[in-house]
């Protein structure tokens, strides 16, 4: 089993878990440190964990729901420090957002009148994708108070926390995303985990400056940070890991570098099989330039 060399004062350069990642450290082994798995993935293909044997890995997260009024189960919580234990994670990555909710009252609509088990109208609504919260003083103070209830049973791993992308101006938010980070960093003891595209997509939609609003985050607390691809669809900017990251993410990325030295930066190309491996490589070696320009 390898480990990830968290103190070896180089920054890591790694690949989100997937087909392309795969293919990726087949062909060009010597210029992957680490890949980057999800607990959900490990979850529920355990097989996933024998990977270790080849090269390191890092504990990447969408459980935990820690900006939402609705707390994972202590059953997941143990699942996730069980994991993070056994394959030896630097820290683990989680979303600054929710994945579950209040119940709706028509659960049991017509798309369930199939289903005749019983049915807990009290039952959490998982809504399989994390959503970005309400940007204000309550949501950092109930990150706050959620972060208390999971570090209980996650034990020492490090947390790191995702900024989310934002779709759209999200009623009864007072802030914009990038004071909603820094609040939530400020009274947190957790590193940030800066997702470049999630934030580029966040300023698109919200006519912010990428740029500027970079310098209102605390980039001395980045410990991780995340390349990815983006779409526009009906002019919504969207999350799109199939997609190669725009040249305005690499400018940002430079911008980012000259302010710290992330231990790791993983790259995100995972939701397709047929990433073109040529771009992936060129992209691998555009950052490993910005880095070492650094």
């Amino acid at each position: 089993m390898r480990f990830f060399e968290a103190d070896s004062g180089r920054t890591q350069l790694g690949l989100a878990y997937g087909p392309s990642a795969l293919a990726y450290l087949d062909s060009h082994p010597e210029h992957l440190d680490y890949i980057e798995v999800p607990f959900e993935q490990l979850r529920h293909t355990p097989e996933v964990a024998a990977l270790q044997e080849r090269i390191p890995m890092i504990l990447h997260c969408a459980s935990v729901s820690v900006a939402g009024t609705v707390p994972p189960t202590r059953i997941t919580l143990e699942a996730i420090a069980d994991i993070a234990e056994r394959m030896r994670t630097p820290w683990i990555g989680e979303h600054l957002a929710f994945v579950s909710a209040e119940s709706l009252e028509d659960d049991r609509s017509d798309m369930h009148h199939n289903d005749p088990g019983p049915h807990d109208p009290s039952d959490p609504t998982q809504l399989t994708y994390t959503v970005c919260p309400q940007l204000s003083e309550a949501s950092v103070d109930r990150v706050v108070a959620n972060l208390a209830v999971a570090r209980a049973h996650l034990g020492a791993t490090p947390l790191l926390l995702e900024n989310s992308p934002q779709y759209f101006e999200i009623p009864g938010s007072t802030m914009p995303m990038s004071e909603f980070i820094a609040a939530v960093i400020d009274r947190c003891d957790a590193g940030l985990l800066l997702d470049l595209s999630h934030f580029l997509i966040t300023c698109i939609n919200t006519g912010a400056d990428p740029l500027r609003e970079l310098r209102r985050i605390p980039l001395h607390r980045v410990v991780e940070i995340h390349v990815s691809g983006l779409s526009v669809q009906s002019g919504i900017a969207w999350d799109d890991h199939a997609a190669p990251a725009p040249p305005l993410v690499f400018e940002m990325l430079q911008r980012v570098l000259r302010e710290v030295r992330p231990q790791a930066l993983t790259v995100e190309y995972n939701w397709s099989a047929a990433f073109p491996q040529p771009i992936l490589h060129q992209h691998m070696q555009r950052v490993r330039e910005l880095l070492d320009a650094a």
